[in-house]
């Protein structure tokens, strides 16, 4: 799991800089509430 999720990231770094200019222009705080979610989740999973 942590291998293809680590693969996952790279692919996805490349698609966050052009998310960073999309949500300059647009308002984040819904996408920040998303990723309290996804990261209360991976503590969860971790401890």
């Amino acid at each position: 799991f942590p291998n293809s999720f680590q693969k996952h990231r790279e692919k996805s770094k490349k698609k966050i800089k052009k998310k960073r200019e999309f949500l300059r222009k647009t308002s984040f705080q819904p996408n920040r509430f998303f990723y309290m979610v996804v990261i209360q989740k991976l503590i969860t999973v971790n401890t």
